[in-house]
């Protein structure tokens, strides 16, 4: 099931941002995340286990996909097809119509799961991560909303 992340919720979103970034955002980052009024976190819990989190920025007109992620033994089990589409829906009843994000040129699998979804490689962030690799920057636009 997904929700909106709650502080109890911390500690397990820390603990997967952990395993799953080598640049892992500070335990204090997700705290501020739910305070800060403009993001909102997500979680998919399944039995009381957070198996992976979502959080999606709405600056203006458009929302930036922050973070994503999925417990490495949960991952290619449609958990993250499944926070992508409710962050879709999610901003789109907003009245949000284009979306986007970040993600390192070696991600393979994001890359290609956030194609499925419409999102197209727009340009390129050099040395975006703290090991400098580059990252795609991607954009995705409801199909009467494009530019």
């Amino acid at each position: 099931m997904i929700r909106l992340a709650e502080t109890k919720d911390i500690p397990a979103i820390f603990s997967l941002e952990k395993q799953c970034f080598s640049d892992a955002w500070s335990e204090q980052n997700f705290f501020e995340v739910l305070s800060n009024g403009i993001s909102t976190m997500l979680v998919y819990e399944k039995g009381n286990i957070i198996l992976g989190y979502a959080v999606v920025t709405i600056i203006f007109d458009e929302a930036h996909l922050d973070n994503i992620a999925v417990d490495s033994k949960m991952r290619g089990s449609g958990i993250g097809k499944q926070l992508t589409q409710y962050i879709i829906d999610f901003v789109s009843q907003k009245g949000i119509h284009k979306i986007t994000l970040e993600v390192r040129l070696s991600n393979t699998t994001a890359i290609n799961l956030y194609k499925s979804f419409g999102f197209v490689a727009e340009g390129v962030r050099k040395n975006y991560y703290m090991d400098n690799e580059d990252a795609y920057i991607m954009w995705r636009y409801d199909d009467d909303k494009k530019p």
